[in-house]
């Protein structure tokens, strides 16, 4: 399933279609749009299941179960277009109030939509069980959900199941398991399950961000206290003194908050060791009443994060929200490259790409040739393996089989500046032996290339 979101008319965007839960690079000039797309898809990540309610049931519901007495609800190529056109029409009267809360005041939008595209033979079914109800294969369920909780299920109330199935699945994927004591809960519970999306925005700049969140916070504490003090003179405090965006305040909130979960750093252990080999040659640290530090692998003395350098402090919070306690399936980063020496991008990228093949989506924008043009490559290279199987290719080029993605998973965004002061966000197809065409930068390429000729001409003159 890909979930794609549209815009026409928002801010500076004419219009804008981008898809929102795979790997998804922009690539464009400055004030071109592309910090305020971002922020509008992670709030809308957050609110995508409130658009299903109770009604949406009826569109959904497939009548008896085959394997019970229990009614199913399915989601198939036979009622999507329904299914998104009620989700597009609830998207469309909130529009304007859910870019409010986003951004924290108004901002014009015409348009808000999504569109789903379903692979072919891909269904979501949402099967209602009873205790007498058996739940299909017993070791596909043991492999995704823990087994002492799933029999404390069986054995209380009631419950759903979501399933997917698809052409090479026929028996179909546990997706989920839920119980509650209310019969529409239940079955609302599995289908925001399909579409929900718990991602995390980091903003540009997140040196100066990693260095004052502190301070942030113990500000505002400040504000709020002196506020209760003076509240019978009737002092009101300026609202959103900040003036921060609701995903900037979360980011700020994620650091605030950060405790780390050993469960994820056991399951991204081999990618937390490529970051600290590759890219920050060294550990982050993390104490509840001290904050970050880093530990370096050349002289392992461990220092404040703001003695450390602005790229560690930069791509910290990478590794930070994939270890978090608050687990994220999701990270929309801007400018992702801040402060990196090109061979760094190029092990960022490599990074990345590990990310997404453990299952992370990756929405990206970037001003560097350098990191888009290792994306490139590595799509080529991943085209030509997929192709015609070889992977001795890979070690040859000194890469990994996780350095590669999955081509028909890459989206790439181009941002484009209009002259009547707005801009349009294209798709650019990606060729398997040429890759993406980005203009932006071959225009700039081009330009110093001619540039250096012209100098060349004229000192030869001289």
């Amino acid at each position: 399933m890909l979930i794609f979101l549209g815009v026409e008319n928002f801010a500076k965007i004419e219009h804008a279609k981008i898809c929102i839960n795979s790997y998804t690079l922009f690539v464009g000039p400055n004030n071109s749009g592309k910090t305020y797309l971002m922020q509008l898809i992670q709030g809308v990540n957050e609110r995508l299941t409130e658009l299903v309610d109770e009604e949406i049931l009826k569109i959904l519901k497939h009548g008896e179960n085959q394997n019970s007495n229990a009614r199913s609800y399915i989601i198939s190529q036979d009622n999507i277009l329904q299914f998104v056109e009620y989700l597009n029409t609830k998207l469309d009267e909130k529009k304007e109030e859910i870019v409010r809360e986003i951004f924290g005041r108004n901002v014009p939008i015409k348009k808000l939509y999504i569109e789903i595209l379903l692979d072919m033979g891909e269904v979501y079914e949402v099967i209602q069980l009873n205790k007498k109800d058996k739940m299909g294969k017993k070791d596909s369920i043991d492999s995704l959900i823990n087994k002492k909780r799933l029999l404390k299920y069986l054995d209380a109330i009631p419950n759903n199941i979501l399933m997917k199935y698809s052409l090479k699945q026929v028996d179909g994927e546990v997706i989920s398991l839920f119980a509650s004591s209310a019969e529409n809960k239940r079955q609302l519970l599995a289908l925001h399950s399909i579409l929900r999306r718990h991602s995390l925005f980091l903003p540009a700049s997140r040196t100066g961000l990693m260095l004052l969140y502190r301070d942030f916070f113990a500000n505002r504490v400040d504000e709020i206290m002196l506020y209760q003090v003076k509240s019978e003179e009737e002092i009101v405090p300026k609202s959103n003194q900040s003036n921060l965006t609701q995903p900037a305040y979360q980011f700020l909130r994620f650091l605030q908050t950060y405790s780390e979960n050993q469960s994820r750093m056991k399951k991204y252990k081999t990618e937390i060791d490529f970051f600290e080999e590759k890219l920050i040659e060294g550990h982050i640290d993390t104490n509840n009443h001290t904050g970050f530090s880093y530990d370096s692998n050349t002289d392992h003395v461990s220092v404040p994060m703001y003695m450390a350098s602005s790229m560690v402090n930069e791509i910290a919070p990478f590794v930070l929200a994939l270890t978090s306690k608050d687990v994220y399936d999701g990270f929309i980063i801007d400018e992702i490259e801040a402060s990196l020496h090109p061979k760094k991008q190029l092990e960022l990228v490599r990074f990345l790409n590990r990310l997404n093949n453990k299952g992370i989506k990756l929405i990206l924008s970037t001003h560097s040739d350098t990191f888009a043009s290792k994306v490139n490559n590595l799509y080529i290279l991943s085209n030509y393996v997929k192709e015609h199987k070889k992977d001795d290719m890979i070690q040859k080029l000194g890469l990994e089989k996780e350095d590669l993605v999955s081509p028909e998973q890459l989206f790439v965004y181009e941002f484009i500046n209009l002259p009547n002061g707005k801009s349009v966000v294209k798709e650019i197809a990606g060729d398997s032996q040429t890759g993406f065409q980005f203009d932006l930068f071959t225009e700039s390429t081009m330009h110093l290339y001619q540039e250096a000729l012209e100098i060349g001409e004229l000192l030869q003159d001289d």
